[in-house]
């Protein structure tokens, strides 16, 4: 019986020794962090304006009106700088009402919730986030110091640092690319909300008539990223680069493009805008926060298209956090060439709307002169889209007829139109670009400026002394083009000027083609 006593006995000052410790651990946290455990009846303010070392938060919140909101029947959590943090802290950005707003939360948040990390929202609109490591709790990575009692309305801690408010991906780029900042804001557009628009009628068409209400849309916004949006749980990671950076790509670019060009200040806005900043911006924004180590040269963009990515171009220690996502900026930027340089490219199925069961029409930017005949779209294993534009004329049509087609932003150099066509239905056509009349040489070395389209269906000398040989029932034909002298847009007018070898006549074509020669 004794040695059971001894045994019990034994186990049950084990016990309270296990317990006795544990309680001491948990006395020297609570020694620093305080448990947020006691609770003492008192208003929160009253408690910071009692802390000396607290005087110059108190002070700068009182100046800019900041300290009514303890006015209110409110809860707060507060994340103080101490008086020490705020030496190195002047207002020169005029933001210090965001300063401070972005160290209070609308809240009681206690840490004891915390498990890992957790996002929260302040007065800001942002959502830093509270974390715990090994070294204790912090604030947006700013460590956590001394935490205080739950007063009345609220719970504050001392923090080491002032807790700056992150910028968002869009306030990024205002900083250090001003020309994506720029572009993002010109996709600013307004349109007709149908929604909230009130029918008040109809015009003599038929047409509803509204009360109308317009709302404002970000294009850019809508089809990539809301970059200037914050989240609790949605994250984006943006690859771009500098403003010197893209200065100096377009000073390469102007190099390359010969003397008419001296440096970016001469490469043309409306193609930066409609051309390379697109095609760059598709290829540098992705879904959530991404470590460098993720990048792979085929990704899949923010918009679900598959783009190519050569992770060696993109900088590993530039990695910022935004509040909104992650930024990344290029070791080395440059403007390919292929986007000023290559071939310019107009399918004839792109030049058509379909509005309704094999029926079509021509889009709005293509012009169509004389007699009107229905377009229609038909398939081609040949063709180089698969499909191509084509209309049918009356029998031995002599009326007028021919379309304009434009090609937009295009670089003043010499070129070689191609026109890739059908050989049926026939047709006697002449082609201008810039109301300038092409020519080309026939077998017998004549100069020509009307082609035949069912000669397509025999070998065609071209310009460059080849033979294009027929590919099934498509061909081409060629010329060269001289006169594109100054950058804009270019207009290919192809005109009927009557019928051919053939009684059956019509137009298509398969593409049209620029492409630049060296």
């Amino acid at each position: 019986m004794k040695k059971q006593r001894f045994l019990f006995y034994s186990i049950l000052l084990v016990f309270l020794s296990f317990i006795i410790i544990s309680s001491c651990d948990d006395s020297l946290w609570d020694e620093h962090y305080n448990g947020n455990e006691v609770t003492v009846d008192m208003p929160l303010w009253d408690a910071v304006k009692s802390d000396p070392k607290f005087s110059t938060f108190v002070e700068i919140m009182e100046k800019y009106g900041m300290d009514t909101l303890f006015y209110k029947d409110v809860t707060y959590t507060l994340f103080i700088p101490n008086n020490e943090a705020f030496k190195s802290l002047d207002d020169t950005a005029g933001i210090m009402d965001r300063v401070l707003s972005n160290h209070i939360l609308n809240s009681a948040f206690l840490l004891r919730n915390v498990e890992g990390s957790k996002k929260v929202e302040n007065l800001s609109g942002k959502f830093p986030v509270v974390g715990y490591t090994q070294e204790g709790f912090n604030y947006d990575g700013i460590p956590i110091v001394n935490t205080y009692p739950l007063y009345r309305d609220g719970v504050y801690y001392e923090i080491a640092h002032v807790a700056m408010p992150r910028p968002n991906l869009y306030e990024f780029t205002e900083l250090y690319s001003q020309i994506i900042k720029t572009y993002i804001d010109l996709s600013d557009s307004v349109y007709l909300n149908k929604g909230e628009s009130i029918p008040i009628g109809f015009d003599s068409l038929g047409n509803t008539i509204y009360d109308s209400v317009y709302s404002s849309v970000n294009r850019f916004e809508r089809d990539f990223f809301p970059v200037s949006k914050e989240f609790r749980n949605k994250a984006a990671t943006f690859v771009l680069f500098t403003q010197e950076q893209y200065d100096l790509a377009l000073d390469e670019m102007a190099d390359n493009l010969g003397p008419d060009y001296t440096d970016h200040l001469d490469i043309p806005m409306i193609w930066q805008n409609e051309v390379l900043l697109p095609s760059v911006l598709e290829n540098s924004l992705f879904d959530k926060e991404l470590e460098y180590s993720q990048f792979t040269e085929l990704m899949v963009s923010v918009t679900g298209d598959s783009v190519t990515v050569n992770p060696a171009k993109i900088d590993p220690v530039s990695k910022f956090l935004c509040s909104n996502g992650l930024v990344y900026t290029y070791l080395d930027f440059v403007v390919e060439s292929d986007l000023y340089n290559s071939s310019l490219k107009i399918e004839g199925e792109d030049l058509l709307d379909s509005v309704g069961m094999d029926t079509y029409t021509w889009k709005s930017d293509v012009t169509v002169f004389g007699q009107y005949f229905n377009p229609t779209e038909e398939a081609s294993v040949e063709a180089s889209g698969n499909a191509i534009a084509n209309v049918n004329f009356s029998r031995n049509y002599t009326g007028e007829w021919g379309i304009k087609i434009i090609f937009r932003n295009v670089f003043p150099k010499k070129y070689r139109l191609e026109w890739s066509a059908n050989f049926r239905p026939s047709g006697l056509y002449k082609v201008y670009v810039n109301d300038q009349i092409l020519t080309y040489k026939d077998k017998f070395g004549d100069v020509m400026d009307a082609f035949d389209t069912y000669d397509l269906r025999l070998g065609v000398y071209s310009v460059t002394g080849d033979i294009f040989i027929p590919k099934g029932s498509l061909n081409k034909r060629d010329y060269w083009v001289e006169n594109i002298t100054e950058f804009g847009d270019v207009e290919i007018k192809i005109e009927y000027i009557g019928s051919g070898s053939q009684e059956t006549n019509g137009f298509n074509f398969d593409y049209i083609s620029l492409i630049p020669v060296d």
